[in-house]
């Protein structure tokens, strides 16, 4: 049962007890953005070197772990539905601590991968799922702007992750006192989120919308739904799976061009580590985009942020596809960062705007769920390449695929009738 929102408000000013929950769970991305996805590369070198293990070993635990976030997507919204928003960061901030740990005394091989699927587990619980559930019920009148900032901040975690690592293996010469280092931030972070998270207070009553929505909705002819939408209905509709559509193609791009760029562009006579700095280039535009998505929803309908995405996305791939030279890499890291960081929170604010906030937990998680098929990304280009002889051609199949789900997402119109006496499509 969801907690009760008069029961929990926070004693303090209302703007101030929202703005410290928004600190708190942006604190929470940003951590485990940048001890999971972003650092797990540069600390495995040390585990390979200590354990003995094969590459393939490492490399199964971090496709555990992706795989993982994306199996138990749908598992947040079922813990804030029968245990409030508290419990879902409590247990997962508590299960993501236990995973760091679990990696800090990793004696073997199979100890790594229990840890790895904790990470992942954990990491579905504490990520997108109950924040953007808590920022559109907290934040009903700026809520692009907040998820927004809030998707920026876990982008800069990423980017911040891979450096932090780096300093604390220099100067511990340990890689477990890394992992420890991270359980211990976690541990206090999910503290603070016991203490500042709280449900939202409701946004809609009897199908009326709040002033300031539909203040936003007037001045800025961006389109929101009046009526939530049931989490059966909203998945029967085209346009979910559209979206859906567009944001498993973009994942399905990223996964392949941070698995192969550096091989690929070393084909083409770019040095690894030119080509790590791309990557890592794409990263920093990625979380600048998120931040451009939040202040432009409000006034551009968030559907052509996402034609924008896609279309940038398309660009990138048919620029790596022929990265040999600075303008063709140039073009690369710019419309990838922007492409994979402006989906990413268009697609979340779209889901919002058609659907409304009551069934979001559930609609975005499913979204997320649906998105794991993008993982296969890697192992279909590595299988192309070894068929065709290099990956120019499977990123140039990538960037021609992107152009139709560019016209499918141009052409979608708003979900406009009243969820109850919708049809489906």
């Amino acid at each position: 049962m969801l907690d009760s929102p008069a029961a929990a408000r926070p004693a303090a000013h209302p703007a101030v007890g929202k703005w410290a929950l928004f600190v708190v769970i942006s604190a929470i991305f940003f951590l485990i953005s940048g001890a999971t996805f972003s650092s797990l590369g540069v600390v495995l070198p040390s585990m390979i070197a200590e354990m003995s293990w094969t590459w393939s070993q490492a490399g199964a635990g971090f496709s555990l772990f992706a795989l993982t976030v994306g199996l138990a997507s749908t598992v947040p919204a079922w813990i804030l539905r029968h245990l409030g928003i508290k419990a879902t960061y409590g247990i997962g901030g508590l299960v993501m601590t236990l995973g760091f740990c679990l990696l800090a005394l990793t004696r073997n091989f199979h100890q790594y991968l229990f840890a790895a699927a904790l990470l992942g587990l954990g990491f579905a619980s504490c990520a997108t799922v109950p924040a953007v559930f808590l920022l559109t019920g907290w934040m009903p009148e700026r809520r692009s702007a907040a998820i927004g900032a809030y998707m920026t901040i876990g982008g800069l975690g990423a980017v911040a992750g891979p450096i932090v690592a780096n300093r604390i293996l220099t100067v511990s010469h340990s890689w477990r006192v890394h992992w420890w280092a991270m359980a211990a931030a976690m541990l206090a972070l999910t503290g603070l989120a016991l203490l500042y998270v709280r449900p939202p207070p409701e946004v809609k009553a009897a199908g009326v919308e709040p002033k300031a929505l539909a203040h936003e909705r007037g001045a800025a002819r961006v389109y929101q739904t009046a009526s939530d939408w049931r989490f059966r209905d909203a998945i029967r509709t085209r346009h979910y799976w559209v979206i859906s559509v567009a944001m498993t193609a973009t994942l399905l791009c990223v996964l392949t061009a941070n698995s192969w760029a550096v091989t690929h562009m070393g084909t083409l006579g770019v040095t690894a580590a030119v080509a790590a700095g791309v990557l890592s280039a794409a990263g920093a535009v990625s979380a600048l985009s998120r931040a451009l998505g939040g202040v432009l929803a409000t006034r551009v309908d968030p559907k052509w942020l996402l034609v924008g995405a896609l279309a940038g996305e398309a660009l990138s791939m048919a620029a790596l596809s022929v990265a040999g030279n600075w303008l063709a890499i140039t073009i690369f890291f710019i419309a990838e960062g922007f492409g994979f960081g402006m989906c990413l929170f268009a697609t979340a604010v779209l889901l919002v705007n058609y659907f409304g906030a009551t069934d979001n937990p559930e609609i975005y998680g499913t979204f997320n769920l649906i998105t794991t098929a993008a993982m296969v990304g890697p192992l279909a280009g590595g299988i192309a390449a070894d068929h065709f002889g290099g990956f120019a051609g499977v990123f140039q199949v990538y960037a021609a695929g992107l152009l139709l789900v560019v016209a499918l997402a141009a052409f979608m119109r708003p979900p406009g009738l009243h969820p109850e006496r919708r049809s489906t499509y």
